[in-house]
């Protein structure tokens, strides 16, 4: 209808004499106007998608994630709106919610980036598809509904015990402590696994921190390697260092899914690559966007890992790394 409200219009301008320079001018401006509003204009905007993203804390990692879904989102006609910042506090949480629903332009979907964001989204918002990302151990939170799809943020067992082979060999002690509560399930998932992989899994359990000492020490002399798993429990600020240092002192190869515990002293990780975490959380939210009828995807695995290797550690527990550095997706550090 409006094409043909744009040639009646030309049709009627042309009947009239074009007497002189200036009409000429201004019928081209009309026309120009005209076809660029009539086709131009309503195709772009007929097809954009819009998005917000709901970040817990402003932390590098979840600004990789970020950066990697805006990037991927321009490339597919999809509008991010806006990005709200929680900053780790529940409060502000509540009051970007209802400035959120206050809000009378409704997004098309949301993606919410660390477990505050995702728990607040899938809470309040059910009919609105939610993508989560970069929740560590993401089973513990339930975030489960027919509205919510994730990508985990941890590489599979499969995968960490693949690394570790490369590195160790197999026939080896893997020794792992863990609260049952926290990463129970992680922990019966992982024992036939690593015996596929030529491993055996020595248990520890522990339901506090303060045991966290005496349980690597009791261990320590009959273990090759040290798994360190998401485990709240387990992996605090406070307890690395009581981990770590034991570790390098008995020359123990310990391996994670967190860069920055590699960073702390650990020997590797493996763990997603974030931008590539956005950019994976990008394509699902296309697929969403295109299919009305399908709300959720369920959880995915991440498309693209990284290794990160603590050379310096290496080196103390005299460990030859060379096996991995060839690969490449490997970050060497220092």
């Amino acid at each position: 209808m409006k094409n043909i409200r744009v040639i009646t219009i030309i049709c009627a301008y042309l009947r009239t004499p074009l007497s002189n320079l200036w009409k000429t001018v201004v019928f081209c401006c009309i026309l120009t106007f005209l076809f660029h509003a009539s086709f131009h204009g309503s195709t772009v905007l007929a097809g954009e998608r819009t998005v917000i993203v709901i970040q817990s804390q402003p932390i590098a990692a979840y600004g990789e994630a970020i950066k990697g879904f805006e990037e991927a989102c321009k490339r597919n006609n999809i509008s991010l709106a806006k990005i709200y910042d929680l900053k780790g506090d529940i409060d502000e949480g509540k009051r970007v919610i209802k400035n959120i629903k206050d809000n009378k332009l409704r997004p098309d979907l949301i993606l919410a980036v660390g477990v505050l964001a995702a728990t607040l989204a899938k809470d309040q918002f059910t009919d609105i598809p939610i993508i989560f990302c970069m929740v560590i151990n993401h089973e513990r939170f339930n975030l489960e509904g027919a509205n919510m799809t994730g990508i985990s943020s941890e590489a599979s067992i499969e995968d960490q015990f693949g690394v570790l082979k490369t590195l160790l060999g197999a026939g080896k002690n893997v020794g792992v402590i863990y609260d049952p509560k926290e990463t129970g399930s992680i922990i019966s998932e992982a024992v036939p696994i690593a015996g596929k992989s030529g491993f055996d899994l020595i248990k520890t359990e522990v339901t506090s921190g303060d045991e966290v000492a005496s349980a690597l020490k009791n261990m320590v002399d009959k273990i090759d390697a040290l798994w360190i798993v998401p485990d709240s429990t387990v992996v605090t600020k406070g307890l690395l260092e009581t981990i770590l240092n034991p570790a390098l002192k008995h020359r123990l190869p310990v391996f994670c899914t967190s860069s920055a515990i590699v960073k702390a002293g650990a020997l590797v990780s493996i763990s997603p690559d974030y931008r590539q975490t956005g950019i994976q959380a990008a394509q699902l939210a296309q697929t969403l966007l295109n299919s009305p009828t399908v709300i959720s995807l369920g959880v995915r695995q991440p498309d693209k890992l990284k290794v990160t290797l603590n050379t310096q550690t290496a080196g103390i527990i005299r460990v030859d790394t060379s096996p991995l550095q060839s690969r490449p997706d490997v970050v060497l550090y220092p």
